[in-house]
C-alpha cells in the first residue's frame, strides 16, 4: 500500500506514540519533581510548558538540559503524530482504515453467520440472496480487487486466503452456522473443509467440485453437501425439457 503510514498500522503506530509520551511525561515530572523540589501538580505543569519551549528562568545545569530533552522529543513525537495523519488523510487511507475497523467491529459481533470462501460469480451470487434474506455473511476472496468491486456493490467482503487456519479464525469460523465453498480448484476446497472441521466439527460445509470424482473426496473431507455445477445445469435442463414435453 502505497504511503508512509499503512491502515492497518496506524493503532500500533498510535499506541508506541502514547507510550513515548506517556515516558516523556514521567520522566520530565519526575526529574522536575527531584531538581527543583517541587510537588506532582507543579513538576507536570512544567512538564508540558517545556514541550512548548517555555522554560523556567532559573534554568541551568542538568535542569536545563532536561528541559532541552524534553522539548527537541516532544516536538519530534508531535510532528511524527501529525505527519502520519497527514499521510493517511492525502493517500487515501483513512477511509481504509475506519472501513477495516468497521468491519473487525462487524465481525466481532457475528455468530450463526455464513462463511462464503470465494468472491468468484458463484460466492456473490450466493452472498446476494443471502443479503436479500437479510442472513449475516461474510466473504473471503484473496484477490485485492475481486473484494474492491464486491464492497463497491454493497457486499461484506474482506481480502483473505481460506486455505489459512488464521484467516478462518479471525473470521469467527467457530460460530458461523456454515461454510460455502466455491472455490473452483476442489484440491483447496477439500483443504478447506479439513480445517473448518477441525476448528468447528458442527459446522455444516457446502462445497463445489470440478468434477464427478471429486465429490466422495469432499465428502470424506468433512463438506456435508456437495454440488458439480456442470451437472447440477445438465439436470436443470432436463428436468425443464422433460416438463416441457408432458405439457
Amino acid at each position: 500500500m502505497a504511503g508512509l503510514v499503512n491502515a492497518k498500522e496506524l493503532p500500533k503506530r498510535m499506541v508506541i506514540f502514547f507510550l513515548l509520551l506517556l515516558f516523556l511525561i514521567t520522566l520530565g515530572t519526575v526529574g522536575y519533581m527531584i531538581l527543583m523540589h517541587v510537588d506532582f501538580n507543579k513538576a507536570l505543569v512544567l512538564t508540558f510548558e517545556s514541550f512548548i519551549f517555555v522554560f523556567h528562568p532559573d534554568a541551568g545545569g542538568i535542569l536545563k538540559v532536561l528541559a532541552i530533552f524534553l522539548s527537541l522529543f516532544g516536538v519530534i513525537l508531535i510532528w511524527w503524530t501529525l505527519w502520519g495523519v497527514f499521510d493517511l488523510l492525502l493517500e487515501g487511507n483513512l477511509g481504509k482504515y475506519l472501513k477495516i475497523r468497521s468491519h473487525l467491529s462487524i465481525l466481532k459481533k457475528m455468530k450463526n453467520h455464513y462463511v462464503i470462501a470465494g468472491g468468484g460469480r458463484v460466492g456473490e451470487e450466493i452472498a446476494q440472496k443471502l443479503k436479500a434474506e437479510k442472513k449475516d455473511y461474510i466473504i473471503i476472496e484473496k484477490d485485492a480487487e475481486v473484494v474492491s468491486k464486491l464492497r463497491k456493490q454493497g457486499f461484506l467482503a474482506v481480502r483473505g486466503d481460506v486455505s489459512d487456519e488464521e484467516v478462518l479464525k479471525e473470521h469467527n469460523i467457530t460460530k458461523a452456522k456454515a461454510l460455502v465453498l466455491t472455490l473452483p480448484e476442489t484440491e483447496k476446497n477439500i483443504m478447506v473443509a479439513l480445517t473448518a472441521k477441525e476448528l468447528h466439527p458442527d459446522i455444516y460445509i457446502y462445497a463445489r467440485a470440478d468434477k464427478p470424482r471429486c465429490v466422495s473426496k469432499l465428502k470424506k473431507a468433512g463438506a456435508d453437501f456437495v454440488i458439480v455445477p456442470e451437472i447440477a445445469a445438465a439436470d436443470k435442463m432436463l428436468y425443464e425439457m422433460f416438463l416441457r414435453e408432458k405439457k
